[in-house]
């Protein structure tokens, strides 16, 4: 993943990937306390890292001087020279009584290729699939980098506080207790117990600090499963909970209003005046009973594999019309084709996405579904009267980045801006390649 250095003497080289690594801890008045360094070059450009041999300069560094006020994990990636990337992660604790000390570790990579096995390291750490967490000697997590692999399920404060055992089994934690530090030596075959209760293979590299801490970059090595296995793996959990909601939630709602009505009947012939609450709740049943049935209906599907994207649309905004209390109008050109089921199938779950959006977070009365050609090139769009948000405010939310996955799984474009009377308009365009390929 990485190497380090020890007092400016090399004692490894980084892995391929990675042309410079240093460490270093130091307290508020800037003093260093620790400093490890390596690189594949035998004379280390000073230049380039000079606030951390001489932190007095920090005052230079806007991003540092944050980073330390706010006394919170931060990082930055700055580009450099050649392609190269820096990757500078700062994470604040607090050492004991009150006095607060800050690892810094900062790695410059080369352009990485994913497709080189040698170069593993740098793609690593390009790619967001490393975790830095400095821990104390009861193996408490004090600090934690800012970035977390996403399939790790946690944020970096929801580690701080955790203990080792947390994560990892009993016999891995007691591996990486026991194992040397500094040899920049991978300690292979841990296993990461994630947030959801899954498990992904890591390879996790140990390095010393002062005061009994230890810094631990864990890094995901878990084969990483392709667009397509993806996309089914999806649809199938879709359809299991969409079938699940239909028999047991569904069926368990019509035995309610079957038993809440037959009883309302007994209670009015014998003349008890709860007749008309038993009614009452035969009726909301019979309501949820019509959601639970869209729901998974939404969720499973085949009807657009059935019926093909125009008739599904078209469905859509029936539905949405009926039971949001909006007007929901579709715009179709049906003499264009989708002979690619998974792209129709997308393309509906981006145009339902962006509807939900629009009633439940933009309160919108008027939606547009849109299916058109535009400079030779099919397009969604879904246009909304409600209320606009920045596209930055709405960037970490799951339901943008399962469209963004979407489209560039079709080989589209999805882009979200103002709309001209107002709201927002999600569009998702495809690409030529993928134009001309659904021609063939």
């Amino acid at each position: 993943m990485f190497g380090i250095a020890h007092n400016k003497k090399i004692v490894a080289p980084p892995p391929a990937g990675v042309a410079t690594l240093i460490f270093c801890v130091f307290d508020e008045k800037h003093k260093i306390h620790h400093n490890f360094r390596a690189s594949q070059s035998p004379e280390l450009d000073d230049g380039a890292f000079r606030f951390m041999e001489d932190p007095s300069c920090i005052a230079e560094n806007s991003f540092l001087t944050d980073a330390f006020r706010l006394r919170e994990s931060s990082s930055v990636v700055l580009s450099c020279g050649g392609g190269q990337r820096k990757y500078l992660y700062v994470l604040p604790y607090e050492r004991k009584w009150g006095k607060w000390c800050f690892a810094c570790v900062q790695v410059t990579t080369v352009p990485p290729n994913p497709d080189d096995v040698a170069l593993s390291g740098g793609c690593a750490l390009a790619e967001e699939r490393v975790c830095l967490v400095l821990v104390d000697s009861r193996d408490t997590i004090r600090a934690a980098s800012p970035r977390v692999p996403e399939a790790f399920g946690y944020e970096s404060k929801n580690l701080i506080g955790l203990n080792l055992g947390d994560l990892f089994s009993g016999s891995d934690a007691e591996v990486l207790s026991g194992c040397s530090a500094d040899t920049n030596e991978s300690i292979l075959s841990c296993t990461f117990f994630c947030l959801d209760g899954s498990k992904r293979d890591v390879e996790v590299k140990k390095f010393s600090a002062p005061d009994g801490f230890t810094l631990y970059g864990i890094c995901d090595v878990s084969p990483r499963r392709s667009m397509e296995e993806f996309a089914e793996a999806t649809a199938r959990e879709r359809r299991r909970i969409g079938q699940d909601l239909h028999d047991s939630i569904g069926q368990t709602l019509t035995g309610i209003s079957l038993l809440s009505r037959s009883l309302s009947n007994v209670l009015n012939r014998d003349g008890h005046g709860g007749s008309t609450d038993a009614s009452q709740i035969s009726e909301l049943a019979d309501e949820a009973s019509n959601q639970i049935r869209q729901i998974s209906r939404s969720l499973m599907p085949s009807d657009i594999v059935q019926r093909g994207l125009c008739d599904a649309l078209r469905e859509l905004a029936r539905i949405t019309t009926a039971s949001c209390n909006v007007v929901c109008e579709a715009f179709l050109d049906e003499s264009l084709e989708f002979p690619d089921v998974a792209v129709e199938t997308h393309l509906y779950r981006i145009a339902q996405e962006s509807v939900n959006n629009a009633v439940r977070h933009a309160g919108a009365s008027r939606i547009e579904i849109i299916v058109c050609e535009v400079d030779g090139l099919q397009q969604l769009e879904v246009v909304d009267n409600g209320r606009w948000k920045e596209p930055a405010t709405n960037l970490a939310g799951i339901g943008l980045k399962t469209m963004e996955y979407r489209a560039s799984a079709i080989g589209g474009l999805l882009h979200l801006g103002h709309g001209a009377q107002g709201g927002t308009r999600v569009t998702c365009r495809l690409e030529l390649d993928e134009a001309l390929a659904l021609r063939e």
